[in-house]
């Protein structure tokens, strides 16, 4: 029942997101204009906060980051490997769904409901590092199947980092983890600023999620969506979890990012689709059966890791 309490809230608010652009009250730009609210304002203060208030020490493993990586990479790789006989448009697709996770608009709600506001300070950094590497390796496996690969790969690495630069959320970790190198403490009303917007992210995001859902994009690619989604909400986080567990890691460095890791697909891995001559639709499909099978998967890795 406990875990039940802490998964429904987050699925029922997400099924609130569909409701309401079902019946009308929401349309696509007010969807999308929440969405640019919480990627641009809500998820950066909630991520400023986050690192700017806890040393670098206490908010960044770099153990836990490098297998994270590690597994990304042989995840991102065997799909891709196993997916050869695939249409070209749907093969980088397929990929990126098995690793690229929600980690901002399903992951960080689902561990502050979980364990807590003050998780998000433990595994901050790492989501910054990782809405980088898993944006950067989702476009090379999106690309790799086209044509002109070498004019293209220049293309996106000067695009890759250029986004990088520009991305809200990389820029509020850095910043928060730049002032907490000074050792000085965030200014009493400054700090309770962020703490009110940052707790707008979570509702926020979740809200955006539900009202992405539509159902009419997992007809003409059911089972492929099944497949890829399983994958990501399961195979991935449990390689994650193996390879920590080898290095010995245990406690908050052990479950925070084996949940984050177990959030359904990003949405932004549709975006990248449609840019770079995916099969969108496909791309579609696996948010929204990554997102639905995750509510059963959750509840698993919840159990299965527990609070200790």
């Amino acid at each position: 029942m406990h875990v039940l309490n802490i998964v429904l809230p987050v699925f029922l608010v997400i099924a609130l997101g569909y409701g309401l652009r079902r019946t009308g009250f929401l349309n696509r730009e007010i969807s999308a204009a929440i969405s640019r609210l919480v990627f641009f304002v809500a998820a950066p203060a909630l991520l400023a906060r986050a690192t700017a208030g806890n040393s670098l020490d206490e908010t960044f493993n770099p153990t836990v980051l490098l297998v994270v990586i590690l597994v990304t990479i042989v995840v991102g790789a065997c799909v891709y490997t196993a997916c050869f006989r695939c249409a070209k448009a749907r093969r980088g697709v397929i990929a990126q769904g098995s690793f690229h996770s929600n980690m901002v608009f399903v992951g960080m709600p689902i561990i502050i409901y979980a364990y807590g506001e003050d998780s998000v300070n433990a595994v901050a950094v790492l989501i910054s590092f990782m809405v980088i590497f898993c944006n950067f390796q989702g476009a090379v496996l999106l690309i790799l199947p086209q044509q002109n690969q070498s004019l293209r790969m220049s293309t996106l690495m000067a695009r890759t980092g250029l986004s990088v630069l520009r991305n809200p959320l990389i820029i509020a970790c850095a910043a928060g983890i730049l002032f907490s190198l000074t050792g000085l403490e965030l200014p009493v009303a400054l700090d309770r600023t962020l703490a009110l917007v940052g707790r707008t992210a979570a509702p926020l995001a979740l809200i955006v999620v539900g009202a992405g859902i539509d159902f009419q994009r997992l007809k003409n690619d059911l089972r492929t969506a099944v497949f890829v989604s399983l994958a990501k909400t399961t195979v991935y986080p449990a390689l994650v979890y193996i390879g920590l567990k080898t290095m010995g890691l245990s406690g908050p460095d052990l479950r925070l990012p084996v949940m984050i890791m177990a959030a359904p697909t990003a949405v932004v891995s549709y975006i990248m689709a449609q840019e770079l001559d995916g099969d969108e639709k496909l791309a579609g499909a696996v948010v929204i059966g990554s997102t639905l099978i995750s509510l059963v998967t959750t509840i698993g890795w919840l159990v299965f890791l527990g609070k200790g």
